[in-house]
């Protein structure tokens, strides 16, 4: 296990430098968005590619918004949000399966003693999937920290999974949006708007979250309630 980690570890430092590499002096976006013009006929092949290379940013932390602002620039929206926020997720879980399985054990023994890790757990373990999506719906954690972080916890894989299915949709659909966008000329990047946008989304879904969050506090309150009346003995009214 141990050389395994070693493997992953070097391969993420090979695949982080050769990124540096290769984008130094000049933007990714802009480097990503000329090889579409340059291959414009040829979809299916760049569609592809951007999945896989979705797939590799996420298992090494590298940026993944201009991956997704591509598919919404070679497709329509519906299915270029679709296909981000799918293999959006395949690449997550591939990534929580991973550290999971060769960091976490290792990672416990050393912190999981520590108080403040245990204080995490405890309250990822009290809310489970709302932790996952706060974490990402806001859109103010980055995504690769969340994406390694998490597996390190006791968060079950079912939690995460759900937490990430609706946790992602903020970021696709931004991201996404933005590209098509571009394409469109409908707004542009640098332009003061686009922030503007960008934050009514997001402040959107996080009164969207808010308020699920405090309806299912009522709505436990209201159970532990009922359950309460139910102990009493009849003697005692």
């Amino acid at each position: 296990m141990k050389q395994l980690r070693i493997i992953i570890i070097a391969f993420i430092l090979i695949t982080v430098g050769t990124f540096i590499y290769l984008t130094a002096g000049s933007d990714p976006e802009t480097l990503l968005f000329e090889r579409i013009m340059v291959m414009d006929q040829h979809h299916v092949y760049l569609i592809l590619l951007i999945c896989a290379f979705t797939l590799l940013s996420t298992l090494t932390g590298l940026p993944l918004f201009y991956l997704s602002m591509a598919l919404g620039f070679l497709l329509n929206f519906t299915p270029a949000l679709l296909i981000c926020w799918v293999v959006n997720i395949v690449a997550v879980m591939t990534t929580y399966y991973m550290v999971r399985f060769t960091f976490t054990a290792y990672f416990m023994e050393r912190y999981g003693k520590k108080k403040l890790i245990q204080r995490i757990n405890k309250r990822i373990q009290k809310y489970g999937v709302w932790t996952v999506v706060f974490s990402r719906g806001i859109y103010i954690i980055p995504t690769n920290i969340i994406n390694f972080s998490f597996p390190l916890s006791s968060i079950s894989s079912r939690s995460y999974f759900i937490g990430t299915i609706f946790g992602l949709l903020p970021e696709c659909l931004l991201n996404v949006l933005t590209g098509y966008l571009i394409k469109h000329e409908v707004i542009l990047l640098s332009a003061p708007e686009t922030r503007n946008w960008q934050a009514l989304v997001i402040g959107g879904f996080i009164v969207i979250f808010i308020l699920l969050f405090i309806l299912l506090k009522i709505r436990q309150n209201r159970r532990k309630k009922f359950k309460t009346l139910d102990v009493i003995p009849y003697g005692d009214l």
